[in-house]
Parts: C-alpha cells; sequence; structure tokens
C-alpha cells in the first residue's frame, strides 16, 4: 500500500469559496516535494493567509503548479493520503481537479495519534508533535507550510508506528537503558 504524505495551504477553509495555493507531498520514504500552484486570492480569508504566512512566503515567488500537480495527480492515484485532517486537504484537492485518484480510506495522524498519547479527542499537529517529543522522539515543528508539515506529519507517523509496534514502550514507561 502507497502512502501519499500531503499538506495543502489555502485561502480559507470553504474548498467551494477559497483555494489551494501550496502543496506539499511525500510518497511512503521519499523526499519532500512541494510547489506553489496558481490560485486567486478573491475571497480569501484574511485570517487563513496570516496563520500560513501567505504574504510572506507566496507574493513575488514563482510556481511550477502544473507538472508538479499532474505528478502528484499520478502518485496519488490508489495511495492512502495521511494528514492532519486529511478530509480537508481531499476536498480541497477534488474541487481544484473534479477527481479523487486516492483510496476512500484516508489516514489522518491527529486522530491516530489519540490511544499512543491518551488523548479522548484529536490534538493538532504542533500538539501532537511535542507530545512525541516529549517522549524522545525527534519530530520537527510544524510550521503552516506545506513542505515542514508534510515532513512532521511522516516523522509522527513513524513514531506512532514505533509505539503501536511496542518498540517505544520502555521510552513511554520512563525506563532508559
Amino acid at each position: 500500500m502507497t502512502l501519499l504524505y500531503l499538506d495543502t495551504e489555502t485561502t480559507g477553509l470553504d474548498p467551494d469559496r477559497h483555494e489551494v495555493w501550496e502543496i506539499a507531498y511525500a510518497i511512503d520514504d521519499g523526499p519532500v516535494l512541494s510547489s506553489f500552484v496558481a490560485h486567486s486570492v478573491v475571497g480569501a480569508e484574511p485570517a487563513a493567509l496570516r496563520i500560513n504566512n501567505y504574504l510572506s512566503r507566496f507574493v513575488g515567488v514563482p510556481f511550477c503548479g502544473v507538472t508538479f500537480e499532474i505528478a502528484l495527480r499520478e502518485a496519488a492515484e490508489g495511495a492512502t493520503l495521511v494528514g492532519a485532517n486529511p478530509a480537508f486537504d481531499a476536498a480541497f484537492l477534488r474541487a481544484r481537479w473534479g477527481v479523487t485518484p486516492w483510496r476512500y480510506r484516508l489516514l489522518d495522524i491527529e486522530a491516530y495519534a489519540m490511544p499512543a498519547l491518551g488523548l479522548s479527542t484529536p490534538a493538532g499537529l504542533s500538539k501532537v508533535a511535542e507530545s512525541l517529543r516529549d517522549i524522545g522522539f525527534e519530530i520537527p515543528e510544524p510550521d503552516h507550510s506545506a513542505g515542514a508539515d508534510v515532513a512532521t506529519l511522516r516523522a509522527i507517523h513513524l513514531a506512532l508506528g514505533d509505539i503501536y509496534a511496542g518498540v517505544a514502550v520502555d521510552r513511554m514507561n520512563g525506563v532508559s537503558k
């Protein structure tokens, strides 16, 4: 099964009114690939642009969107999307492309982390990363850039895999070797 770690940055929260402006992904253990993509800021939510630092990151930066998106669509074919609320990213890509080439089951890292971290509700990506760092895992800090967030997603997924496999039981119990 192919895992496609994915994150998008958007001009708001509604895929019917707002647009993707940055996409990053990684296939399994491959490199993180990221691109700014063609979009409009008409109707953009100022809060969304502030959170993802749009004005300091995008303005004046060239994008390579078309070939990047073709490669992403091909990579997504039959893959399982892994994300922090991947339904959000999937909805934006579905609105953008008109198709859903990925598998119908999505892996939400924030929900996947709940039992491992003893949470009763999903925590945000930053909180999950912080909790895993607190028990000794090396997890990069997410920063609301698509590329950094994909690197964080993958590191969290691998750390949770170790926890669920029992590899990190001693570390979780405070036992050092």
